[in-house]
C-alpha cells in the first residue's frame, strides 16, 4: 500500500460599496458615475487546505482562494499529489506532482499552476488517481495517462508511466468513470462496471487478486447507476432494474471496516451494504478507509474509520463497521465527496460544507481547530461542484468577471478612482510624448482595453500622455 501522503444587482451592490468608501471628493462623484454594470461570470476552481492547490505562489491555506490560470470550468477532481479540472471547451488542465507524468503535459516537471494537458479535446469528466489520471470523453471511451506500474493506464501493458493521454483497451459505450489510488472503476451505459489496475486486495471486484492492465467486468455488478473508488475499495449503487430504490454494494480492501459489511475482511467481490436508512440516493462517496452515502432527502450515511470525525460527527477511535446517520436532512446537502481523512458536500444554495481533520486547514475555516461535525467553508459561495483531494478541498463556483472601464481623458487620480470602484486596481503608469497634445496629463491607452472583462481585483495599467521635447504645435 501506498503511504498517503439578479447577480448583475449585487455585482452592483459591491461597487456602490466601494464608492462610498471615498465619498465626499469630487473624484468620488466621478467614480461613481463611470461604474460600469458589470458583469459576466466564469467558474473557476476554489481550493484551501494543503496542496496541491493550483496556486503558483500558495502551497498551503486554511481560506480558499481561487486557482489562477484557468476558467470556465465545469468539473474538478483531485486525489493524493495533484488535480484536474476540466473547462466547458472540453479541454483538461492539471497541476501539481508530475513524476509520474500524472499531468499529462509530456513531461515530468512538477506544476504548482494549471497547465494544458495534451491533445485532449471532448472530455466530460475526469479522475484523479494517486499518480495516474483519467478523462472521459463525450464519445465515451476512457483516456488514461501517468504511472502504469500496475497496468493502471488499461492498455494491456504495464510500462512504468507514460507522459501524455491515450485510449484504455476495449472501454466503449462508458457515462461515470472513478479512479482509486492505483486502479480504475468505469460504468458503461449498460449499467455494467468495468475495473482495471491493482487488485491485490480485491479492489477490481472480479474474485480474484491478480493486477489487471486491461479492464475486467466487477462480478455481479448490473443495473450499476453510480461508482466511487476510494484509496483501494470499491462502492456503488444498483437497482434491481424495476424500481427506483436503490442498493449499496462494495469491495476491496475493508481493515478499518469501510465496506460497511459488519467486518474488517477483504472482499474479493461485491457485498450489499445493508442497515442504510434509506433507498433514495443521491450520491456514494469513499475515501482513505471510511465511505459514506447520500441520500436524497440530504441524510449522511457513513462508516469506516472515524478517528477525526471524517464520517460527520463526534470522532471515535472505534471503528464504525456498518452505516451510521451521522447528518440530519436539515443542511441541504446535494452532493459529497472524500479525501484521506476529510469530506466536503455542496449544499443546495451553492455553499460548501467541510468535516474531518483540520490539522491542515483542509475544512477552510481559517483555522486548525477540529469540530465535531460540518462546518461552512469561510465566504465560498455560487458553488456548482465539489471534490476532496488527500488534504485539501476543491468546488467549482462562480466568479464575476469585471469590465475594464473607458479610463480615457482620465487623470491618473481619476483612473484610480474609477477602478477603486470597479473593484479593479491600477496598475503601471507610464507616461510617453502625446505629440498631438491632446492628452496632456490624462490617459491615453490602457491594458487590458476597455471593455475587457477580467477578474476582481486586477491591474489595469495606463499611459499618461506628456508634452514632446519639440513642445506642443
Amino acid at each position: 500500500m501506498k503511504v498517503l501522503g439578479s447577480r448583475r444587482l449585487a455585482a452592483l451592490a459591491g461597487c456602490a460599496g466601494l464608492v462610498f468608501g471615498v465619498a465626499g471628493t469630487a473624484g468620488a462623484v466621478h467614480a461613481q458615475a463611470r461604474v460600469t454594470a458589470a458583469v459576466s461570470q466564469s467558474q473557476v476552481v476554489a481550493s484551501w487546505g494543503t496542496g496541491p492547490l493550483g496556486d503558483a505562489a500558495i502551497a498551503s491555506r486554511p481560506l480558499y482562494g481561487d486557482v489562477k490560470g484557468v476558467s470556465d470550468v465545469v468539473q474538478v477532481d483531485a486525489r493524493y499529489g495533484h488535480g484536474l479540472a476540466v473547462r466547458s471547451d472540453g479541454t483538461v488542465w492539471a497541476w501539481g506532482s508530475n513524476t509520474f507524468g500524472e499531468l499529462g503535459d509530456g513531461t515530468t516537471t512538477s506544476r504548482p499552476a494549471p497547465v494544458q494537458v495534451t491533445g485532449l479535446t471532448g472530455v466530460t469528466q475526469v479522475a484523479a488517481g494517486c499518480s495516474h489520471s483519467l478523462a472521459l470523453r463525450s464519445d465515451g471511451t476512457v483516456w488514461a495517462w501517468g504511472s502504469n506500474d500496475v497496468g493502471q493506464l488499461g492498455r494491456g501493458t504495464v510500462t512504468g508511466y507514460e507522459v501524455t493521454p491515450a485510449p484504455a483497451s476495449g472501454l466503449a459505450g462508458v457515462v461515470k468513470i472513478a479512479a482509486g489510488c492505483d486502479f480504475n472503476l468505469a460504468l458503461r451505459s449498460d449499467g455494467t462496471v468495468r475495473a482495471w489496475g491493482v487488485n491485490s486486495v480485491g479492489e477490481l471486484g472480479d474474485g480474484g487478486t491478480a493486477d489487471s492492465a486491461v479492464p475486467v467486468k466487477a462480478a455481479g455488478m448490473d443495473n450499476v447507476t453510480d461508482i466511487a473508488a476510494g484509496f483501494d475499495a470499491s462502492v456503488v449503487t444498483r437497482t434491481n432494474g424495476i424500481s427506483v430504490a436503490k442498493t449499496v454494494w462494495t469491495w476491496g480492501e475493508n481493515g478499518a471496516g469501510q465496506l460497511g459489511d459488519g467486518t474488517v475482511a477483504d472482499r474479493l467481490t461485491p457485498v450489499q451494504v445493508t442497515g442504510i436508512g434509506t433507498a433514495y440516493i443521491a450520491g456514494v462517496a469513499a475515501g482513505f478507509r471510511f465511505t459514506a452515502v447520500l441520500g436524497t432527502d440530504g441524510r449522511v450515511w457513513a462508516w469506516g474509520d472515524d478517528s477525526v470525525g471524517q464520517l460527520g460527527n463526534a470522532r471515535t477511535s472505534t471503528l464504525v463497521t456498518r452505516p451510521v446517520n451521522t447528518i440530519g436532512p436539515g443542511k441541504g446537502i446535494t452532493q459529497i465527496s472524500a479525501g484521506q481523512d476529510l469530506m466536503v458536500a455542496l449544499v443546495s444554495d451553492g455553499t460548501v460544507l467541510a468535516w474531518g481533520d483540520n490539522t491542515n486547514g483542509e475544512l477552510g475555516t481559517g483555522t486548525a481547530t477540529n469540530p465535531a461535525g460540518p462546518v461552512q467553508v469561510t465566504g465560498l459561495t455560487g458553488a456548482t461542484q465539489v471534490a476532496a483531494g488527500q488534504i485539501a478541498g476543491f468546488a467549482v463556483h462562480a466568479m464575476p468577471l469585471i469590465t475594464v472601464p473607458d479610463l480615457t481623458g482620465d487623470t491618473q487620480a481619476q483612473a484610480g478612482q474609477v477602478l477603486q470602484a470597479a473593484g479593479l486596481v491600477l496598475g503601471a503608469v507610464t507616461k510617453v510624448a502625446d505629440k498631438y497634445c491632446a492628452h496632456l496629463g490624462t490617459v491615453m491607452t490602457e491594458n487590458p482595453a476597455a471593455g475587457t472583462a477580467v477578474s476582481p481585483g486586477s491591474a489595469v495599467s495606463v499611459t499618461i500622455g506628456q508634452a514632446p521635447s519639440t513642445g506642443c504645435p
